[in-house]
């Protein structure tokens, strides 16, 4: 049984995972066939109106490599500190997409099919790759105001000057960076 599971979701089959009880998916989420849940400690938290396409990942682990011991022995260790993977609301994940641990997608982020996501994407950002890049957002901060507006309740509302800094770190100082990464070439 799943550690908490909200109204209406949906899991396909086939799905491995291996522990249900550290999965939490809030109302209205989806998760389409060939899911992949693959933990020891951590938990993954999918929140209400989020979906992901088929064959989703979520890693929540690593090897890490300890002087003076065998990896073997290090992995039979299993670290409790395992840091979570969280999807907040409103997110849309791509087909064949590998979220690792500690990634915490934004609300309303989108995620392109196959990207592989080692870090924290912010609100409404749009992700592709491997390793991801964020190359764009959804919204400019003038349409994240008034769709938080329409949205959610005064005390849900991302802060608009944050979500403004990191339009402009991600988007606007490295729109030059994107248009080469975006170029198709043969």
């Amino acid at each position: 049984e799943l550690g908490y599971r909200g109204k209406n979701v949906m899991l396909g089959i086939p799905a491995s995972c291996s522990s249900l009880k550290r999965m939490y998916l809030y109302d209205n989420t989806n998760i389409f066939d060939g899911f992949r849940f693959i933990s020891y400690t951590g938990k993954f938290i999918m929140k209400e109106n989020s979906g992901a396409a088929e064959g989703l990942t979520i890693i929540t682990g690593n090897h890490h490599r300890v002087v003076g011991e065998f990896i073997k022995e290090t992995i039979q260790k299993r670290s409790e500190d395992i840091e979570q993977v969280i999807v907040h609301e409103d997110v849309w994940i791509g087909a064949n997409v590998i979220l690792m641990e500690g990634c915490h997608v934004g609300r309303g982020a989108n995620i392109g099919a196959g990207s592989v996501v080692r870090f924290k994407i912010p609100p409404y950002a749009v992700v592709i790759g491997n390793p991801a890049k964020i190359v764009g957002f959804s919204y400019s901060p003038e349409e994240v105001k008034e769709h938080e507006l329409k949205m959610y309740a005064p005390n849900d509302r991302i802060d608009i000057c944050e979500y403004e800094k990191v339009y402009q770190k991600f988007y606007i100082d490295n729109i030059k960076q994107i248009q080469s990464y975006l170029k198709f070439r043969p």
